[in-house]
């Protein structure tokens, strides 16, 4: 049975998500800046947000992700297998973050299950997603780290990238299932990874490139209401760039 395309609508209302999952990116923390903004953003409309501190081995980062949006859920009263879960919560990654929050949101579009009591399978298009300079097939990152050992700046904890890095990574590779509920930040300037990779495999998603900018996106605040936009609540620019976050 093929998956249905689902085309953008012109005029559809998309309902506000009831919380926010934000997946940091490889070797942060949850109390970098860009997840303080996001909290800070989430805040102003009183929704949970959800920031897990990730391991950087990507096995054991998978299930740490698949626990935070479970426990999102549970937090929304909601069963993951419901589809209200999809318009219910957006899921911002940044970085690896992003490669995990694609691979997720295709993780639950794919379920075929219905809620607690339900016969029938049903679609699903999974959560909404914003993607902030994604990483794209980040196994050839990982390759050519072989055996480096890495601190975190924020938790001052090491850790070695192992040969087991590769096929993990490989195995959590997607696509956008739905694009049209996928918002992509780009800066064209970015220093770690090549923005064409995501510019092609996004293309069909809703695209921000940003002259020049940085992998590390240190103008996000400006972008918090196109973020909050996608998942439908609306913010005021004046009021986003008024926020300040505390170092951790």
């Amino acid at each position: 049975m093929s998956r249905p395309h689902y085309p953008a609508q012109a005029g559809v209302v998309v309902p506000p998500v009831r919380g926010v999952l934000y997946l940091h990116g490889f070797n942060s923390a949850s109390c970098s800046p860009k997840a303080q903004l996001m909290k800070r953003a989430a805040a102003e409309f009183g929704l949970p947000c959800v920031a897990p501190d990730i391991p950087p081995q990507p096995a054991a980062g998978q299930a740490v992700v698949e626990e935070a949006y479970q426990a999102l859920c549970a937090q929304l009263d909601l069963d993951p297998a419901d589809p209200a879960c999809d318009d219910a919560i957006v899921v911002i990654g940044s970085s690896m973050g992003g490669f995990l929050s694609t691979w997720l949101a295709a993780r639950e579009a794919a379920r075929l299950d219905g809620p607690q009591g339900c016969e029938q399978s049903v679609w699903r298009q999974g959560p909404r997603t914003v993607l902030i300079n994604p990483a794209v097939r980040p196994v050839r990152l990982v390759t050519a780290w072989l055996g480096s050992t890495h601190a975190n700046p924020y938790t001052g904890e090491s850790f070695t990238v192992t040969e087991a890095f590769g096929p993990a990574l490989a195995a959590l590779e997607a696509i956008p299932v739905t694009p049209q509920r996928t918002l992509v930040l780009l800066a064209t300037a970015d220093e770690t990874l090549d923005v064409n990779d995501a510019a092609s495999l996004y293309q069909d998603c809703r695209l921000i490139l940003t002259p020049g900018g940085d992998h590390g996106f240190a103008r996000l605040a400006e972008y918090l209401p196109a973020i909050m936009a996608h998942a439908g609540h609306r913010l005021a620019p004046s009021l986003a760039t008024s926020f300040h976050v505390a170092p951790c």
